[in-house]
């Protein structure tokens, strides 16, 4: 199929045969750097998720894009009998948050969790998990796969970097691409080096069930996706007490709805409070208002955010029986600034500088903004 065959195939009603997408996405990623390839691929890219998204044409999407760099993935594995969550999100939020997710995951293995925090520098927002894991002092960079695979289980918190995971891919996609498209609904999840038991993937797009069942068929076990909104155009790719909450996991490609109900019963039960998880225009503040949380000093709803993900993860990875268990043990956790102990800890293990920790708890003053416009993204995130 030419590649302009594609483009106007996507505009038409009928189903496109999953090789003729394959091709027409892999003849696009192999024109020439400019304007008619970017142009072609994001038309292409945002035909496919607003057809339906229809799977097997989003699947061969996928396949295509990850073909450039898969031959050279590696894949480290956990400790035997220890279950890995890898977690991960879409990015390209309409409302940005401070770093929720990061200090979910240590709040979770605190709790008994091990997450593997799948990642990269800030791609729309202000701050991405990366730009956390400097700024508090961790040296990932230099720390290898198989290591930190045994920090995670030391800990319970590792991080593992997706920048150069698809170099080719994203040299002819990073630093274009601002909106969610189809591959938005599972290319960062499926980047992890290391091998988990299941996974949590934020998505920025209602489509949580499209998105989990497309990451089942392409071979993650047991998968859950959330997504939250706030009204009809704020989209985030975390839980946010008190908005539109969506949950699906599917496990073993059995949908697990009971889950999810349970899920939207927590968030529900918890007050909205943007303005306490809203991003700051200073990437440092950004840091430094999810370390307060793991420190125990916040009480607002950046407090019940973090707690509501980290129940959440702590479900998934079995550490808890429920969400409102989770919960529970989460704020306590919380309120005892324990996680910042596993994040001094993690720090440490990673040959980083924990001064740079404590300096974050210095008082300071923040003026919080509800909408930002980000940066150019640089991450295939």
């Amino acid at each position: 199929m030419t590649t302009p065959l594609l483009a106007q195939k996507i505009n038409s009603p009928a189903d496109i045969a999953p090789q003729d997408v394959h091709d027409g996405i892999a003849n696009i990623l192999a024109l020439p750097e400019g304007h008619t390839r970017d142009v072609m691929l994001g038309s292409v890219l945002t035909g496919l998720l607003l057809r339906g998204p229809r799977l097997k044409e989003v699947e061969a999407a996928v396949r295509a894009a990850t073909a450039l760099d898969r031959s050279g993935w590696d894949f480290h594995q956990p400790p035997a009998g220890m279950r890995f969550v890898g977690y991960t999100g879409s990015g390209k939020k309409t409302f940005k948050t401070i770093n929720l997710s990061s200090a979910a995951a240590l709040v979770a293995a605190t709790g008994g969790a091990h997450v593997a925090k799948l990642g990269s520098r800030s791609a729309s927002s202000k701050t991405g998990s990366r730009d956390f894991i400097d700024l508090v002092g961790a040296t990932s960079d230099v720390v290898p796969h198989q290591e930190m695979v045994d920090i995670t289980a030391e800990v319970g918190f590792g991080f593992f970097s997706i920048e150069n995971r698809v170099p080719e891919f994203d040299r002819r996609y990073g630093g274009r691409f601002q909106a969610v498209h189809a591959l938005s609904l599972a290319f960062p999840a499926l980047l992890s080096p290391v091998t988990c038991s299941a996974y949590v993937y934020g998505l920025s797009h209602p489509a949580v069930g499209a998105s989990a069942r497309l990451l089942s068929r392409l071979g993650l076990p047991d998968v859950t996706v959330i997504n939250s909104s706030v009204g009809q155009a704020v989209q985030v790719d975390e839980l946010i007490p008190g908005s539109t909450v969506r949950v699906c996991r599917v496990n073993v490609g059995d949908e697990a709805a009971a889950f999810g109900d349970a899920v939207r019963r927590s968030a529900a039960s918890m007050p909205q409070d943007l303005m306490s998880v809203a991003q700051y225009e200073d990437p440092r503040e950004n840091v430094t208002a999810a370390v307060r949380v793991l420190a125990g000093r916040a009480t607002g709803g950046a407090r019940n955010a973090v707690a509501l993900n980290a129940a959440l993860l702590m479900v998934i990875s079995e550490a808890v029986p429920t969400i409102q268990a989770g919960v529970d043990k989460a704020l306590e956790l919380i309120d005892a600034g324990a996680a910042l102990d596993t994040l001094r800890h993690f720090v440490r293990l990673t040959g980083g500088a924990p001064r740079r920790l404590h300096s974050l708890l210095a008082p300071v003053t923040r003026s919080a903004v509800l909408v930002s416009p980000g940066i150019k993204e640089v991450a295939p995130c």
